[in-house]
């Protein structure tokens, strides 16, 4: 959208919102009037945002009733918006008339597959992100794309199959024809159709309403679906969740709590519990739900030895031997696998994977880089998050540390969602901190686009005299700044979580291709790694 199609759009907007407010003068609403007949602009923007307010008011109709709701627009106003819309609608249609006598009639456009409207109300944030969009849903019919961040309100798909992932990392699938309010970054409300969730470890509760509502602790997954106002049912596949029926006040009237391998059936005024044999065919899970490998190919691997990384760790199965993992680029700095727990580390096709555990686990180099910030340096991988959590994927630090149960980074790159820090969610952070053995400021640089789960993502960051940079699939955001150091300490690398010492912010996904370099890396570089491994020229 060019900025004059925005300043009629910002213009329209105010026209419409001061109209339903009644702070129009008798003279303004008189000059409106005028400027819809001579501005073909601002009467075309008009025209769209009075058919927003007019959908976004029959969509929210539906909305329960502990939804905030604006004040009560007064009839007479919402006659003049009419009356106004109803005018330019005129127009419109007698100018369509006469260019039809010399146009060919255009093709009307498809209906919408699937829509999402989002709620009007100031300073809200966004809960959710979509991150699969699969079926029959095509492109020029959908609202919304993998990736695109939601904010509270509807979402209806008539066909194919969506799914989101909330903040809270509770993901949602909702399959065709179907409705869902989203409420807050762990709530949301089922209108109609059927919706599957799972909730992972360590999100407390996730609550999904509808004719029962449906409250789910961590470590759950269950399929809700409405036949009805009054009929509807809920499978439980893994942990148990609290079933309540609720009164005309929103109060809990009966609850009953349903274990794995159970269903929930409500129909009218009751609860019933039965137990369920869910085949794995009648089961609609949410996706990701496999452990898809990087598909590397020859031309890449040549193109990163070619740049001389001094590390080079592709996590092939002949490139363990034990708990190490061999470099490409010579016999040293080899990196090597620390965990108690088989199943929270190790090597899959070719990757690396990384799974919660209430033990340590990392991997690390088997010994330290010398001078490795004296001058400009580079570390590159491709990552796929598992969830929407917050993360830490690899870290430099020194070997000297002042507090050695609370290790201090030369820099951490981190999945981040959700943190103590104020950006967008599902965000990739780059973190450059000197002097290392402090915890006192540093610099900050946030990926330019979400990194969406279950996918994978090139990731590069650089450090070089004029600051840092950070390229997620070939994206550049960057923070300038003197970076002139004499800096001659060894450093470590540690993947997986925050330091060796504290079991926090563990990674939850694959990480595979890992270099780092001395050296920093160019922009036309990171796009020619890039472009060898998608196709897609990245600027």
């Amino acid at each position: 959208m060019n900025s004059k199609s925005q300043k009629f759009e910002s213009e329209a907007r105010q026209a419409i919102d001061r109209l339903i407010d009644g702070s129009f003068s008798d003279e303004e609403f008189a000059a409106l009037e005028s400027r819809l007949l001579e501005d073909e602009g601002f009467r075309q923007a008009y025209v769209e945002q009075s058919d927003l307010e007019a959908e976004l008011e029959t969509r929210f109709k539906s909305l329960p009733v502990d939804w905030p709701r604006p004040a009560t627009t007064p009839v007479y106003l919402k006659y003049s918006v009419l009356v106004l819309a109803a005018t330019v609608l005129l127009i419109l249609t007698l100018a369509a008339l006469v260019f039809l006598r010399s146009e060919p009639l255009a093709s009307q456009s498809k209906p919408r597959s699937l829509e999402f409207a989002e709620a009007r109300l100031s300073g809200l944030r966004p809960v959710a992100i979509v991150t699969k969009i699969e079926g029959t849903i095509e492109p020029e019919t959908t609202a919304l794309k993998p990736g695109d961040h939601m904010k509270p309100g509807v979402m209806n798909v008539e066909q194919g199959a969506v799914q989101i992932e909330f903040l809270s990392g509770v993901v949602v699938r909702l399959n065709g024809p179907a409705e869902l309010h989203l409420l807050s970054d762990s709530s949301a409300t089922l209108i109609y159709g059927q919706a599957s969730a799972v909730v992972p470890p360590g999100v407390k509760t996730f609550t999904l309403n509808g004719p029962m509502s449906a409250i789910a602790g961590d470590s759950s997954e269950f399929t809700y679906a409405i036949q009805s106002p009054n009929a509807c049912n809920i499978d439980v596949y893994q942990g148990e969740l609290m079933t309540s029926l609720l009164g005309e006040s929103g109060d809990t009237l009966l609850n009953e709590l349903v274990r794995a391998n159970e269903t929930a059936i409500f129909t009218g005024e009751k609860i019933q519990i039965a137990q369920g044999d869910f085949a794995q065919s009648d089961r609609t899970r949410v996706l990701p739900i496999d452990q898809a490998s990087l598909s590397v190919s020859d031309a890449y691997a040549a193109a990163i030895i070619a740049d001389r990384p001094l590390v080079y760790w592709r996590f092939e199965p002949e490139d363990q031997q034990g708990d190490m993992i061999r470099n490409q680029m010579s016999d040293r700095f080899a990196g090597r696998l620390q965990t108690s727990d088989p199943q929270a580390l190790h090597l899959d096709r070719g990757s690396l994977h990384f799974n919660p555990s209430k033990q340590s686990r990392y991997l690390k180099l088997d010994e330290p880089i010398e001078r490795l910030n004296a001058g400009d340096f580079t570390v590159e991988f491709w990552v796929r998050p598992q969830r929407m959590h917050w993360g830490t994927i690899f870290g430099l630090l020194p070997l000297q540390q002042a507090e050695p149960d609370r290790e201090s980074h030369l820099c951490v790159i981190e999945y981040a969602n959700q943190t103590n820090l104020v950006h967008r969610p599902a965000t990739i952070r780059f973190l450059f901190r000197y002097p290392p053995t402090t915890y006192q400021g540093g610099m900050n640089v946030f990926s330019a686009e979400t990194c969406i789960p279950g996918m994978w993502q090139h990731l590069v960051a650089v450090r070089d005299s004029d600051g840092i940079r950070l390229y997620l699939n070939g994206k550049l955001r960057e923070v300038s700044d003197n970076l002139m150091l004499d800096d001659l300490q060894p450093y470590t690398a540690v993947l997986g979580q925050l330091d060796t010492v504290r079991v926090e912010r563990q990674f939850d996904g694959q990480i595979d291709e890992v270099a780092i370099y001395q050296k920093a890396l160019s922009a036309a570089d990171v796009n020619r790694h890039y472009k060898v491994m998608s196709g897609n020229q990245a600027y």
